[in-house]
């Protein structure tokens, strides 16, 4: 979508005071809107919406958002409103290259982590790190995906290393922003897993685990996304990846998130899962032949799912402002991992944003951040799905 007219920092403002007489809990809720769209919400990924605790519920506005001219819109009149041609998506549902789609089990795996570690306000035992790690290190589970994930918005490796994998020895080295997964996110699992099983600061190491994870699904969907001009079966791993492998209603991983802050970001963001099906559909050919296509509908996927992941670092944020003792300390642990993993996307739109941003995580510690600063920026950043 275009650009957005107002951002939520006059909402924050406005509710300083609440916050600041909310304050005092020892293990704040993040905020879910007040009421869940449909049964599905009830396990949210978020705690439960009915409890009024700070910080405040967030309601998502993007009534000053518009789509592109090149998005594909399956939500209106069935695609008629938008330029790309009639396709197997436009009855606004996700039909499968392949009925077999492996990504849905892994999604399933990070949802089962999800429980064992941090949902419902846990405090993961020694054991429950262990039962997690089993669970993510599974055969073609998560492990697997992470130890060779690209970040798409970098150069692959090129000269003597073209045609080289993330999963080659050296490549990660010689390449820490293209290979992502081996170089940036397993280095945080790995130490985190270690460290919960040993029983320190238990939430603190669960929260960079979820924040990893998070990131990895992310990167995944447009890495899926991109191969999908190869494999056109990735087209529906590119799809897993963000939804679970699920309807636009019952989210799942990622998707569960995002759609518990902001449900227009999350049908945008579903909307361009369809529009990468869509191109499939019209350009069968292997390797692709419409590549404009493909690009419009990967951008499309990565503005929405960005704006995503902003939803929820924004949301760590406003938690930031009443937590104590190791619920702060495990809020502030997500945001020093997945606010570098936004410095890219955040200095494209704008570098002095971006650094202020970047400035609240290389605090010394939580009480140090300026959350006023950081959500002003998230919502200029990251205005609209």
């Amino acid at each position: 979508m275009g650009v957005m007219v107002k951002t939520w920092a006059s909402w924050f403002t406005h509710h300083l005071l609440f916050l600041a007489l909310a304050c005092g809990k020892e293990d704040p809720r993040p905020n879910v809107p007040d009421a869940a769209p449909d049964a599905a919400m009830a396990d949210s990924g978020q705690p439960d919406a009915t409890e009024k605790s700070c910080p405040p519920p967030f309601v998502e506005d993007v009534s000053t958002c518009q789509p592109l001219s090149t998005d594909y819109r399956p939500r209106d009149n069935a695609s008629a409103a938008d330029d790309w041609p009639a396709c197997v998506s436009d009855d606004n549902t996700y039909h499968p290259v392949d009925p077999s789609i492996s990504t849905v089990a892994r999604i399933a795996g990070f949802e089962k982590i999800a429980k064992d570690l941090w949902e419902n306000n846990k405090v993961p035992s020694p054991g429950d790190f262990l039962t997690a790690r089993t669970t993510y290190a599974e055969p073609e589970g998560l492990d697997s995906r992470v130890v060779r994930r690209v970040d798409i918005h970098y150069p692959a490796p090129s000269g003597a290393d073209a045609g080289k994998k993330c999963s080659d020895s050296g490549i990660p080295e010689k390449y820490p922003e293209y290979c992502v997964g081996p170089a940036q996110l397993l280095p945080i699992l790995n130490d985190a897993f270690s460290k919960g099983q040993s029983g320190e600061t238990p939430r603190v190491h669960a929260a960079r685990i979820e924040a990893a994870l998070l990131w990895f699904l992310y990167a995944s969907a447009l890495s899926e996304a991109t191969s999908c001009a190869d494999k056109p079966k990735d087209c529906d791993s590119a799809w897993a990846y963000y939804t679970g492998g699920t309807a636009r209603n019952q989210p799942s991983g990622l998707s569960r998130y995002v759609r518990a802050l902001g449900v227009e970001t999350h049908d945008r963001a579903y909307d361009a899962t369809l529009a990468v099906r869509c191109w499939r559909d019209l350009d069968q050919a292997v390797p692709a032949a419409k590549t404009d296509l493909q690009l419009r509908a990967r951008a499309q996927l990565d503005v929405a799912t960005l704006r995503g992941v902003a939803l929820i670092t924004r949301q760590r944020f406003a938690a930031l402002e009443c937590s104590t003792g190791e619920a702060r300390d495990a809020h502030f642990a997500f945001l020093k991992v997945i606010v570098p993993l936004l410095d890219r996307a955040a200095r494209e739109r704008d570098a002095t944003k971006a650094g202020s941003l970047q400035a609240q995580v290389q605090a010394s510690s939580a009480s140090e951040v300026q959350v006023g600063v950081a959500v002003s920026a998230l919502d200029a950043l990251f205005p609209c799905p």
